[in-house]
């Protein structure tokens, strides 16, 4: 990987082509593979899951071994289509609108928070493994999140979610959430007989739910739960999820496109390149996902790993905040209910998000985070709290803070609080009144734009994992099984083949420089993002 090996070390990256001793490998060197137990069913599940742990206990890094899972494990997700940070497409498009600093770091704060709504939504799993050179492309079309001029508050325009009365605060209790934006048509999937209730929502061609007397609140929300238990859902789960609000006023006009594209540039261990944007709003973020994870007990903590840096937000259009990046750093969260098989996360850590560039101000606002411990005992609180301050810049000391207690109040100009899975607050230092920074309870997952598998390349990751899809989803446990054999030793020849040939791995979608942890397009990385915004301007015009 990279254009000789001075790259790869610059980045400290090691390649696919390692000869790098792992654990749990056969006798041939191949992955160790975990044998099926039983149907596939969820007593067999937890049979695996009690026998896999027993072997992970004390490994280092979980994420990094030679360990083939049974395909009755993995939701039917590819991994770079899972990692992504824009399940609330709109409110990443909107970071960019105020024309207040402030404000600014405010829509950020929201971002962020709203970047893994996945985790709330919908059960956690394991996708699949990603291959080296596998890659993955998707797109939105829609209108960015507005705040109301009076009350300060977010606007939820487009896929809202209705809780329903006593809702659990995270997923699980619906299932999987990732089998129907797998299934849609037009994005590669196959229409049968289970699937033809499924309404592509955020297609140009799907139908808009009706919902009668519905009415709604200055946010846009429904104030009672709508009368309709059929409504065609986005994502399995609990509650009611709606399209969109249909007294919004949203015209086409208003809309905006969202492109993602990222490729697997490492396998031993997996790293990740990622690029995203919204060219109309001159938006741009990049960043390496690199995870760690460690069982510890009945659970597994996962963190970044040391080529995740971290994503990098920049403001690239004309007017007030032009120029600025945003530094949001990655907690480091745990994995519960193994035992249960309803899979949560809960996060016990400190972020920071660190405005810099643009204007040349003396000083600029930086936010930290404080993710409460949870109690062993009782529910889980999902709690988190923490301060805006202002910081000067190239001051070591004032950006080394990483929480509330250690900044002065000279330097506070606003407070944060709440809840991660439901709601969060603000307030401006010497006011009273706490506003509402972002209601999770409002949010729906916003389904991706994906090109139909005739159009996708054999790297493309639906594409790519296609066959232990459609066997997944048929719930033909040992055909999975057999098909994700099949791709895994299909990798290890190319990279035997590789190794002999003494040819290195060349990343397609982007430059081989990322020590900084901000991968750069490459020419072919631009082509595909134009390709993906010029293809929705086509959908917009059908």
């Amino acid at each position: 990987m990279g254009n000789g090996k001075n790259a790869d070390s610059l980045a400290g990256i090691p390649t696919d082509d390692d000869s790098v001793i792992q654990e749990f490998t056969d006798e041939s060197g191949a992955p160790a593979t975990l044998p099926e137990v039983g149907g596939g069913g969820e007593e067999s599940k937890l049979k695996i899951l009690m026998g896999l742990l027993r072997r992970l206990v004390g490994v280092k890094d979980v994420a990094n071994l030679r360990l083939s899972l049974p395909a009755s494990l993995l939701e039917p997700i590819p991994n770079l289509e899972y990692w992504q940070y824009l399940d609330r497409a709109d409110i990443f498009a909107a970071v960019g609108d105020p024309q207040d600093e402030l404000e600014r770091m405010l829509a950020v704060l929201r971002f962020s928070f709203s970047k893994e709504l996945k985790f709330v939504r919908a059960r956690l799993g394991k996708p699949y493994n990603s291959a080296l050179g596998e890659h993955f492309r998707c797109s939105w079309r829609l209108p960015p999140l507005l705040i109301d001029k009076a009350t300060k508050e977010p606007i939820v325009r487009t896929h809202i979610h209705v809780p329903l009365a006593g809702e659990p605060a995270y997923g699980g209790q619906g299932g999987s959430g990732w089998t129907t934006p797998v299934l849609r048509p037009q994005d590669g999937g196959k229409l049968n007989s289970e699937t033809s209730s499924v309404v592509s929502i955020g297609s140009s061609t799907s139908k808009k739910p009706s919902l009668p007397n519905l009415k709604t609140n200055a946010r846009g929300l429904p104030l009672e739960h709508p009368p309709s238990p059929n409504l065609n859902r986005a994502i399995p789960g609990p509650g009611e999820e709606i399209e969109a609000d249909s007294d919004a006023g949203v015209v086409e006009s208003e809309k905006v496109t969202v492109v993602f594209l990222c490729e697997q540039i490492s396998h031993h261990p997996p790293v990740s390149a990622a690029y995203y944007a919204c060219p109309e709003k001159g938006l741009e973020m990049v960043c390496m996902d690199q995870i760690l994870a460690k069982v510890s007990g009945m659970s597994v903590k996962v963190g970044p790993g040391p080529s995740n840096k971290g994503l990098f937000l920049k403001l690239n259009r004309e007017g007030p905040g032009k120029g600025e990046e945003y530094h949001i750093t990655h907690p480091a969260a745990q994995v519960n209910g193994i035992l249960k098989g309803s899979y949560y996360g809960t996060i016990s850590d400190q972020i920071s998000i660190t405005c810099s560039g643009g204007d040349n101000k003396k000083t600029k606002l930086r936010a930290v985070l404080d993710y409460k411990d949870e109690s062993w005992i009782g529910r889980p609180r999902f709690a988190v709290d923490g301060v805006i301050y202002r910081y000067e810049v190239d001051n070591e000391t004032e950006l080394s803070w990483t929480k509330a207690k250690q900044i002065p109040s000279d330097n506070i100009v606003a407070y944060i609080e709440g809840c991660w899975m439901k709601q969060l607050k603000y307030k401006l230092k010497g006011e009273k009144e706490w506003k509402i920074l972002l209601d999770i309870d409002a949010l729906a997952l916003i389904p991706k734009q994906v090109r139909p598998l005739a159009e996708q390349d054999p790297q493309e990751s639906r594409k790519f994992w296609d066959p232990v899809t459609t066997s997944l989803l048929a719930k033909n446990w040992g055909e999975a099984t057999k098909q994700k054999q099949i791709i895994e030793q299909r990798q290890r020849d190319a990279a035997a083949k590789r190794k002999a040939d003494g040819v290195e791995f060349q990343s397609r979608f982007f430059e081989h420089d990322w020590e900084d942890g901000r991968p750069r397009l490459s020419e072919a990385g631009k082509q595909a993002v134009a390709e993906e915004v010029e293809r929705l301007k086509s959908l917009k015009s059908t």
